[in-house]
């Protein structure tokens, strides 16, 4: 598999909280070799044995990205907008995006507010209640007939991907969490005729940008043992950040310790840094002070279900262009397949206390 080109597609194709179903096509398309059963809130789980009666390993990672949806047209065509997902308004002005309508098609629009020209004193600094998309409807009429936008039509931001060779990073939008999902994916075909001691649950969720709702279905069902969160993590190595640096552009994997929804069970995190430590894999242990992920559902689910967070650090997350590193990506890849070689029902009996 090619694994650039899995990030770059996923990357590009649209799927806002509620309008994930083209991620989770492509998901199918690249595991078809394994059972696949989607829930009704439109998230993927895709299930492997393994050869032996060893630990039902999840690995989870939403499908999503931030982004809007239509609020509301006004009487002059102009769009206002419902943020779906965490947006820093200081990043949308002049912004081009893409509304889809209900028949597929993509609607060029950028996003708007009053010029500085026509502000007092040049003060009234916009937010997104103040914004809106012009898509060159000439009236509310024209929008919905002509263009035929809807209320709670999706909105997405328009990029480009790079990728650079000469340092291996990458520029796009949507790295949280599809280098996750790319994460997933990859580790399921690369394993897929590889003999190991465990059965896979690989799950795409929906909707957790706007409070992991899709993990919390998948919470009132699942056997798994233990589970893995697969983040696009945001990065912290650029100038204005106060403290050392925890989550840097090509140091490695990130493995979550704390967030205000999850605290990493002590055995869980240990034999993560094992596993890196064997196999002389870069990793980035890590506290954070604020957000959280699917696993604030998953960790509190059944019994319990041990969990941790793990990713690849990523700037500039919940904007229209996003930094990343492919050299990241394959040490998290790396990780994933030793937590896989080396998780049996013994260590995970010590995991589980």
């Amino acid at each position: 598999m090619d694994r650039l080109r899995l990030v770059k597609k996923l990357t590009l194709t649209p799927g806002i909280s509620g309008h994930e179903s083209q991620i989770a096509e492509i998901m199918r398309d690249v595991l078809p070799d394994y059972e696949c059963t989607p829930d009704a809130m439109g998230s993927m789980i895709f299930r492997k044995p393994g050869n032996h009666e060893g630990p039902k390993i999840m690995f989870i990672a939403h499908m999503d990205e931030v982004g809007f949806i239509v609020r509301d047209i006004e009487e002059t065509g102009f769009l206002r907008i419902q943020p779906i997902g965490g947006w820093d308004p200081n990043t949308l002005l002049s912004s081009p995006v893409e509304v889809i309508n209900r028949h597929g098609r993509r609607i060029p629009g950028i996003i708007g507010s009053v010029p500085v020209h026509f502000q007092k004193n040049g003060s009234g600094k916009p937010t997104i209640e103040t914004m809106f998309i012009d898509i060159g409807a000439t009236s509310r009429q024209d929008a919905i007939d002509t263009f035929a936008i809807a209320l709670g039509d999706p909105v997405i931001p328009v990029c480009n991907f790079h990728y650079c060779e000469e340092n291996r990073r990458i520029l796009s939008k949507a790295f949280d969490d599809r280098l996750g999902v790319a994460a997933l994916c990859t580790l399921g075909e690369e394993l897929k005729d590889i003999s190991h001691p465990n059965s896979l649950i690989l799950a795409g969720s929906v909707q957790e940008e706007v409070g992991t709702r899709g993990a919390q279905t998948i919470a009132n069902y699942t056997d798994a043992d233990v589970c893995f969160v697969l983040e696009g993590a945001p990065a912290d190595d650029i100038p204005g950040i106060s403290g050392n640096s925890q989550t840097g552009l090509g140091k490695g994997a990130h493995v979550r310790v704390y967030d205000p929804t999850m605290i990493a069970k002590a055995a869980l995190k240990n034999f993560v840094i094992q596993c890196a430590e064997n196999d002389n894999i870069p990793i980035q242990l890590t506290v954070r002070r604020g957000g959280g992920t699917d696993g604030r559902q998953i960790h509190v689910a059944q019994q319990g279900i041990p969990t941790i967070v793990l990713g690849c650090p990523v700037r500039y997350a919940h904007s229209h262009n996003c930094m990343a590193s492919m050299e990241d990506f394959d040490a998290l890849i790396a990780l994933l397949k030793s937590i896989v070689n080396n998780l049996d029902a013994e260590k995970l009996a010590e995991i589980r206390g």
